[in-house]
């Protein structure tokens, strides 16, 4: 994506219906603010040891804390994936996890992502006036492909998954059983 908002973006979308899509970048840390400036602007009470990165969410709503987790943790606004992941956008698991009784795993971020109804779906398939060099490649997330070690990858590794993903499509056409 030409996009420097976008441009090598690993986006999960947490959010896909009738109304539109919704996503965070997951893979972009920010170095301002820290949690501990956000708990100090919230008010939140926070146990010193307690510190996560901050990731850049999206260009949506930036002044927005929200967070990607897995489903140990659940709270009436939590949505829900079904790779046992889901994201909130509430205070307070990030007051709980200020406290240390947040999720096992977890990524907070600044800001969202969000498409309108049919946007994604246009971007995706590159419809004009949009050119086939800034559209998006897509792929089946994983647990731990979000929450796993390779986050200063991430980026290369999908890139890879849907360069291989391409290839095997096009070489079943060509070499079937």
């Amino acid at each position: 994506m030409q996009d420097w908002r976008f441009g090598r973006s690993v986006i999960y979308i947490w959010k896909h219906d009738l109304s539109g899509a919704g996503g965070i970048i997951v893979n972009k840390k920010v170095s301002a603010p820290s949690f501990s400036n956000i708990c100090e602007e919230g008010k939140i009470k926070r146990l010193s040891s307690v510190n996560p990165q901050i990731f850049y969410g999206g260009p949506v709503m930036t002044n927005i804390v929200g967070c990607l987790h897995s489903l140990d943790y659940k709270i009436v606004t939590t949505h829900f994936s079904n790779n046992n992941i889901g994201f909130t956008l509430d205070k307070k698991i990030i007051e709980d996890i200020a406290l240390g009784k947040g999720p096992k795993r977890y990524l907070l971020t600044m800001g969202i992502s969000s498409w309108q109804a049919g946007q994604l779906e246009d971007e995706i398939q590159s419809v004009p006036p949009r050119s086939k060099n800034s559209s998006w490649l897509h792929l089946d997330s994983t647990y731990d492909m979000i929450f796993g070690p390779k986050l200063a990858t991430l980026w290369q590794d999908c890139l890879m998954q849907c360069v291989s993903a391409t290839t095997k499509n096009l070489t079943d056409k060509v070499f079937k059983n």
